[in-house]
């Protein structure tokens, strides 16, 4: 009897999820999601995960509304239709204050099938609104 009780417990302790872990999975979840869509070339369906005005965007487009962002998008899609984004690491997680820093490093195929190697930083807001999103170029060997 004592031991299903102490199975019971153990189930049901391990069952409440941790407040932090539940953040760490929305946002990296968002950050999933953002790359499937990005992948698929969905600039409006993005929209939704950025704040009202996002802080920088890349590395020319600073303090502008969403919409500039899906219209930045759109264009270079344009551009580039073969465009994608593989995810090749873990993504890292990190938070000071009311800003969660999500990091990805991955290999960006402007043509389909040749790459360069990038690290992208996005930054949460409290809301788990996107106010930052940086590229920057990256070599294998870090």
């Amino acid at each position: 009897m004592n031991l299903i009780r102490y199975a019971f417990f153990t189930v049901a302790i391990a069952g409440i999820p941790d407040t932090e872990q539940v953040q760490e999975r929305s946002e990296l979840q968002i950050v999933r999601d953002l790359f499937r869509l990005r992948n698929e070339h969905k600039a409006d369906s993005a929209e939704q995960y950025y704040a009202d005005t996002v802080l920088v965007y890349m590395k020319y487009l600073r303090n502008i509304p969403r919409k500039k962002i899906t219209q930045s998008d759109k264009i270079f899609w344009k551009a580039h239709p073969k465009n994608k984004f593989e995810i090749t690491m873990p993504l890292k997680i990190s938070d000071a204050g009311d800003l969660t820093t999500v990091t990805i490093i991955g290999k960006e195929y402007l043509d389909g099938t040749s790459f360069l190697y990038e690290k992208i930083q996005i930054k949460f807001d409290r809301d788990k609104k996107i106010n930052s999103y940086m590229g920057f170029k990256w070599h294998k060997e870090r």
